[in-house]
């Protein structure tokens, strides 16, 4: 029972970090594009984040696997269930992202653009290494969150943590001790990522690169 249950969770943790990958890179994009001058392209960004937020991670892992099947595109369930994190996180991470710039004090920025930067360099080497520090606790939230929205994958056969623990659970009948387990296992995966993110967070305070927490 222990074995298919890690290796469960072996396959979540993939899952999630697929996830938190994908939707950081897209989240970026994103997020890049709600400070854009052309007003279509801010539209996108917002009509993007209110259907990917609004939208239940079931239904939008049914739209995606049943979706790319209509149009005869041919992928797995993990492909599907990748997808489908990729779209829901990067959502949440355009949001942090954009709040993180926005964070930043304007006579900051205003001192910052009279060193004359090109804007690129301006945004790689200012706004992008401020705006991570304070988009990093939310971050780390919401990679917690992608990790436990894995479970709802199961719907469309993709053989994680829950389908296992549903598996074992129609063999057994042992329901408390096996979902029992996989709490706990969806629990040490939380909160390994939770502490990584608050190490983190301690060592930017330390190198003074981050504000202490009031």
């Amino acid at each position: 029972m222990l074995i298919l249950l890690v290796k469960g969770a072996m396959a979540t943790l993939v899952l999630g970090v697929a996830g938190i990958a994908g939707g950081t890179a897209l989240g970026v994009v994103l997020a890049a594009l709600s400070f854009t001058r052309p007003w279509p392209l801010r539209s996108a960004y917002r009509l993007y984040v209110f259907l990917a937020r609004g939208t239940p991670v079931l239904v939008l892992a049914l739209l995606v696997f049943y979706g790319l099947a209509a149009m005869s595109i041919a992928v797995g369930p993990y492909v599907a269930g990748s997808i489908v994190l990729v779209i829901y996180a990067s959502a949440f991470f355009a949001e942090v992202f954009r709040g993180g710039v926005l964070a930043i004090p304007a006579a900051q920025v205003e001192s910052a653009r009279s060193l004359g930067l090109p804007p690129l360099a301006f945004f790689r080497k200012i706004i992008a290494p401020i705006a991570f520090r304070y988009a990093l606790p939310p971050y780390v939230n919401v990679c917690v969150m992608i990790i436990k929205a894995s479970s709802v994958l199961s719907i469309i056969s993709v053989w994680e943590l829950t389908l296992a623990a549903r598996e074992i659970i129609e063999r057994t009948l042992d329901v408390f001790t096996v979902l029992g387990t996989a709490a706990a296992l969806y629990f040490l995966m939380c909160f390994a990522v939770d502490r990584l993110g608050r190490r983190t967070e301690r060592d930017l305070m330390r190198r003074g690169f981050m504000p202490e927490r009031a």
